[in-house]
């Protein structure tokens, strides 16, 4: 888009943007993580390439992004537990479809249970329906409540609390032994292969 001088009626400039999301349209892409239409080629068969791969995935378009926002919050999320708690949630979903498959969220449970920090294990359910389900598609919590800060999960009485910066480390703990466990599991190899394969046939550009 070029910019005009309303006075004179020259042009000042021009204030251009590649899609941070999306295809690349033009020009020699590099790879960019959160625009698919930059990710490597999906291999024939598996290889060990594709861990670094997911790896960057995972943490230069999810953790990294909502990083930014709690750092832009000044690590202050009192007012800020929805959008955050949304964003992390939907990451997790994402993540956990790569070893554990596409499931509207099912895969999560078991994802939890094998990747997490073991205080999670035992809500690896109602973290699925406490949270993920009422917060993606209600937007507020019923049976269960987030805290701003470093608070360790905690359940009781049918209702579950847990800080959100807890549930950040967590999420990064759970990543990192995702990628760990990739190296050798076949089983995950073939699920993130698969999962992989279809979403870098899904983009365009």
């Amino acid at each position: 888009m070029v910019i005009y001088d309303p006075v004179s009626g020259s042009s000042t400039g021009s204030l251009s943007a590649p899609s941070v999301t999306g295809a690349i349209v033009s020009g020699s892409p590099v790879f960019l993580a959160w625009q698919p239409s930059t990710w490597p080629k999906a291999p024939a068969k598996w290889d060990a390439s594709l861990i670094a791969t997911v790896g960057t995935i995972i943490k230069e378009s999810m953790l990294d992004e909502i990083d930014n926002v709690i750092s832009d919050a000044g690590g202050n999320l009192e007012h800020r537990g929805h959008v955050v708690a949304i964003a992390l949630l939907c990451a997790l979903d994402a993540i956990s479809s790569y070893g554990y498959g596409r499931k509207n969220g099912k895969q999560i449970p078991p994802f939890i249970r094998a990747h997490f920090p073991k205080e999670y294990h035992p809500h690896a359910k109602a973290l699925l329906k406490l949270y993920r389900h009422s917060m993606v598609h209600s937007w507020n919590l019923f049976e269960a409540s987030i805290l701003p800060g470093n608070d360790p999960v905690k359940g009781a009485g049918g209702s579950l609390s847990f800080g959100l910066l807890h549930l950040r480390e967590a999420m990064s703990k759970a990543g990192a032994d995702y990628l760990k466990k990739l190296e050798t599991s076949k089983t995950l190899q073939a699920n993130t292969l698969d999962r992989y394969r279809k979403l870098r046939a899904s983009a365009k550009g």
